[in-house]
């Protein structure tokens, strides 16, 4: 289907045509019209002065000798003029002296000719007679002049240029129309045919036919150009057909090839989640194994000194009994005796409570670490419990953890995953943090806000180099390898506030300033999360 008139070449080449011929037509034909008003609008005036000229001094001598015959005779000579329709000769007391006037020409075609010069004009030029030693003033000549006798001519002309205007750009848009159809509009249409003829599903097969006398412009380049596509597309075709064989053959083969591969990838994949697993829990007990072995060496001191205390109490009793048999127990000796053993029982007393509290602590966070059930717990005994029994290694620096925290905090969650996110960032700071720092310090600061507990865990250590922040989080990467460092720590910290307790941790650090942990989690978990796989 050919290209329809409204939307073809020579349809938009003629509409640019005739809007730009006329703008520049009309252009030109306003300040032509322009420059004829400016004179025509003058040309009353000229004519009066001209007219006038000729008229006032016989006027004068008429006015002077006191003559209205001949003063009328002269005012009718000047109504022959075809603008003039009133004039009157006025003496200097303001009598009319002589007057002649003729019907107002009042023609439907004036609005317009008003408009631009004004309906009449009316103007006055005195009279006086000259006299050796003076000049009297006799009076005035005043003439009315109907401005319709010039407007007329100008608005006839001012008519002529526009339709000259109009036409000369019609005649020039066709006479352009014509030679763009012969030229380029019919040999394209003919293009277009050839195109149109073309079999879709064989076009390698047709070839387009060159306009007679376009051999060396641009339509016979473009037919030749396109030809030669053709012959491209036959080329190409034939190489397409042969590789989509060869990709067929091809496919067939791979199809097998990637489901024997992607049946060992799932294997190999399933493998080493289940290793990773594996090693994220060894990491867990091996961390729990050394807090066991760090809170029986701290429980070893206050039952040693129990021990001690027991064994003087038992000399003193043997020694009173002894003097007690013998008959030598003297009140002195007696009293001497209830002071050791006062003293004895309150070294018993404080040593065995304070390894019954090491013992509970550690009771607590052994088996909150371990339990995976979701319960409400007290966050602040959680965590004063966890920083007792991680005294072991804390004293090593020594640094004592400062917890800011309301008592009567809860929450309802797991609180295994959270001591042991807390546990391994006390671990973490321990171990790295506070290499040649003078007063090391955590700060650990817990509150609510709206249904979120948030954690802000900070160090005053050396902090992390930038160059190693994003990588914090990886597993398997430590600055402590050789050093009994598994680079698992923080790894479990992302995975157990992520996964197991729903929520998000921040990290930032500057070198020299310790770093900075924000947990941001919710204050209640739903039921599923109790049911998740320990670590991912």
């Amino acid at each position: 289907m050919l290209v329809k008139s409204m939307h073809g070449l020579s349809f938009k080449l003629v509409r640019a045509v005739i809007l730009a011929t006329l703008l520049i037509g009309l252009m030109v034909s306003v300040i032509q019209i322009f420059i004829d008003f400016s004179n025509q609008k003058t040309l009353p005036d000229e004519d009066m002065k001209s007219l006038v000229s000729i008229v006032k001094a016989p006027a004068t001598s008429i006015v002077f000798s006191l003559d209205p015959a001949t003063a009328n005779e002269l005012l009718r000579g000047l109504l022959k003029h075809p603008s003039v329709i009133s004039c009157r000769i006025i003496l200097a007391d303001g009598t009319v002296f002589a007057s002649q006037d003729r019907p107002f020409n009042s023609s439907s075609n004036r609005k317009l000719n008003d408009l631009l010069f004004d309906k009449i004009k009316v103007r006055q030029w005195p009279l006086a007679w000259h006299f050796p030693d003076r000049d009297e003033a006799l009076g005035s000549l005043e003439i009315t002049v109907d401005t319709y006798y010039y407007g007329r001519h100008f608005l006839e002309r001012a008519w002529i240029t526009l339709a000259s205007t109009v036409f000369y750009a019609l005649t020039l848009t066709g006479t352009f129309l014509l030679a763009f159809y012969l030229l380029v509009t019919r040999p394209l249409n003919s293009v277009i045919q050839s195109i149109q003829q073309v079999d879709v599903d064989a076009p390698e097969k047709t070839r387009l036919v060159e306009p007679d006398g376009h051999d060396d412009d641009e339509i016979g380049l473009l037919t030749k150009l396109t030809n030669n596509q053709l012959e491209a597309i036959s080329t190409s075709l034939d190489q397409t057909r042969m590789a989509e064989e060869k990709l067929k053959q091809y496919s067939d083969s791979l199809e097998t090839t990637v489901a024997e591969r992607t049946y060992a990838l799932s294997t190999s994949l399933e493998q080493l989640q289940t290793a990773q697993a594996q090693l994220i829990e060894s990491e867990k007990l091996a961390a729990l194994g050394g807090l066991v072995a760090g809170v029986a060496h701290e429980v070893n001191t206050p039952l040693g000194v129990a021990v001690t205390a027991g064994s003087v109490l038992e000399e003193s009793l043997d020694e009173i009994q002894k003097q007690f048999n013998e008959e030598t127990l003297t009140a002195e000796g007696l009293q001497q005796y209830i002071r050791t053993a006062q003293d004895s029982y309150e070294m018993l007393d404080s040593n065995i409570k304070r390894a019954t509290k090491l013992i509970a602590d550690f009771k607590m966070t052994a088996v909150d670490q371990l339990s995976e059930k979701r319960s409400e717990f007290n966050v602040s005994e959680v965590v004063n419990a966890l920083i007792t029994s991680l005294h072991p290694e804390t004293k090593k620096i020594p640094v004592i953890p400062d917890l800011e925290c309301l008592n009567n905090l809860t929450m309802v969650s797991l609180p295994g995953a959270l001591t042991q996110v807390l546990s391994n960032l006390i671990v973490n700071s321990v171990r790295h943090a506070f290499d040649q720092v003078q007063n090391p310090k955590i700060l650990i600061k817990i509150r609510l806000e709206q249904a979120h507990i948030l954690i802000d865990y900070h160090d005053n250590g050396i902090g992390v180099p930038e160059a190693i922040q994003q990588r914090i989080f990886e597993p398997f990467f430590t600055t402590k390898r050789g050093q009994g460092g598994s680079g698992l720590g923080l790894n479990i910290v992302y995975n157990l506030v992520t996964r197991k307790l729903l929520g998000r941790l921040e990290f930032s650090s500057t070198v020299g300033e310790g770093v900075a942990f924000k947990l941001i989690l919710p204050a209640t978990i739903p039921n599923t999360a109790d049911k998740t796989l320990s670590h991912a």
